[in-house]
């Protein structure tokens, strides 16, 4: 096997053992070309960190600090960077397909020949950025994007108002695909069996709203609480920075559901249940905190009893 491969391997692994230790600063170190593909790195410090050709696809980089980091040529494709700080960093020529950047800082940072297609660009800084040659496609979402000469950018086809929603729901459509739901106060409102699951959710206020027997894929620092989340699908859904305190989740499917800064406790209601959910930062039911990153069957080390939260 080629030296190389062998030594960013072991970085890689060796990074990851001394995360999951409890270990969050990485500065100013160098990690060219290490490879941290589909890991959990949320809260991670690599500010100023030589980070050039490294892939991190599909990585949970939630709230991580990148700021004045290398990070040309990487790979962040299909990841995670919400609110995550990068800030003065060297994006040329990094891959940054389909990624979400929903409330990320990049001020000042240099983009050129960054690959944004698709990627998600809600509430993200770009203040004084170089986006010079920036490849974009017209699924990249922009809403209240601030452009590098401070001006404030929405995409006007896909960002929806609550009025908008739910004279649509009203009028019988239940499958909302492409669509972003930004800041919206939908409390109290009756949505049974809507499809959210192409949605981007986003600060939207479903306190005791009745979502019965609906879908879901990812939401980000919404409010559920005290709603009605029976029977609804949360399959390999991502809750960030989510409220569900006292929800109904009665009959709810959270197969290899990813909780990260979430809030259940007091949720109320018998629901499928399987070892493969994933906590970090996370508070239970039980109000136990759960800090992660881990799955169930790893953290309990036993099944789960019916009833027994």
């Amino acid at each position: 096997m080629n030296p190389k491969l062998l030594y960013s391997r072991y970085m890689a692994q060796e990074l990851v053992r001394r995360y999951r230790t409890g270990e969050r600063d990485f500065i100013e170190l160098n990690l060219i070309n290490i490879h941290l593909r589909d890991d959990c790195l949320v809260d991670i410090n690599f500010s100023g960190a030589n980070l050039e050709e490294a892939d991190l696809t599909g990585t949970h980089l939630i709230n991580a600090n990148f700021s004045h980091a290398n990070l040309e040529k990487v790979q962040i494709s299909y990841g995670l960077l919400i609110n995550a700080n990068l800030s003065h960093a060297n994006l040329r020529n990094t891959k940054l397909i389909n990624t979400d950047l929903t409330g990320a800082d990049l001020t000042g940072a240099d983009l050129t020949g960054a690959d944004l297609s698709n990627a998600i660009l809600v509430m993200t800084n770009l203040t004084d950025a170089n986006l010079t040659d920036i490849k974009t496609t017209e699924n990249t979402i922009s809403c209240q994007t601030i452009m590098p000469n401070i001006s404030v950018q929405s995409s006007p086809d896909i960002v929806i108002d609550a009025q908008t929603f739910l004279r649509r729901y009203a009028a019988g459509e239940r499958i909302f695909k492409d669509i972003v739901l930004h800041r919206i106060d939908l409390s109290g409102a009756d949505l049974r069996e809507a499809n959210l699951s192409k949605t981007h959710l986003s600060y939207v206020n479903f306190y005791e709203a009745n979502l019965e027997n609906s879908q879901f894929d990812k939401v980000i620092s919404c409010d559920f609480r005290n709603a009605n989340l029976s029977r609804c699908n949360f399959t390999n859904s991502q809750i960030i920075y989510s409220d569900l305190r006292g929800v109904n989740l009665a009959g709810l499917d959270m197969t290899a559901t990813n909780f990260t800064g979430s809030n259940l406790q007091g949720a109320q209601g018998s629901f499928n249940f399987l070892d493969v959910m994933f906590f970090c930062n996370t508070t239970w039911i039980s109000g136990e905190f759960i800090p992660g990153p881990v799955n169930a069957d790893a953290h309990w080390s036993r099944s789960i009893i019916e009833g027994e939260f």
